[in-house]
């Protein structure tokens, strides 16, 4: 997170955060290899590697995309979101933890990547929209209020 924020990135935001929330889907693959407990450690650490930067670059988004005067409703309800997502990640892989075993629970990550990165890519036109002007989003806030 720190290197990637660093960065001075040329390319679009939509695309830098596709290839992000590939490598987290990619990463979930990793901890279906692991057999032994520090294994199992290890791949987590590398799976968990590009979470940090996919949140900056969602924030990154965010930012350009919703009117200043509503940018703490907006970081809010991304927020609110990732915690629902988390809390019914956890449930679905414990029911299926449960049913299947504790190994088949990892197919519950991978299957919440291949979904994260299907969304993000079918909503790189809308990601790549123009960014918020300043006269456009202050009318966008002052209608809403």
């Amino acid at each position: 997170g720190i290197i990637v924020g660093a960065l001075s990135l040329k390319a679009p935001l939509q695309r830098q955060l596709a290839i992000a929330v590939a490598l987290v889907a990619l990463g979930t693959l990793l901890p279906l290899t692991a057999d032994t407990v520090p294994l199992l450690a290890l791949t987590v650490f590398i799976s968990g590697v590009a979470i940090s930067p996919t949140f900056i670059t969602a924030f990154g988004l965010i930012e350009r995309h919703v009117p200043e005067a509503m940018l703490t409703e907006g970081i809010t309800w991304v927020m609110t979101g990732i915690g629902i997502g988390m809390a019914l990640g956890s449930f679905a892989a414990g029911a299926v933890v449960d049913a299947f075993g504790a190994q088949n629970g990892f197919w519950v990550s991978v299957a919440s990547g291949t979904i994260a990165l299907a969304t993000v890519l079918l909503g790189q036109r809308s990601l790549a929209t123009a960014e918020c002007e300043t006269d456009g989003c202050e009318a966008a806030a002052i209608a809403a209020e």
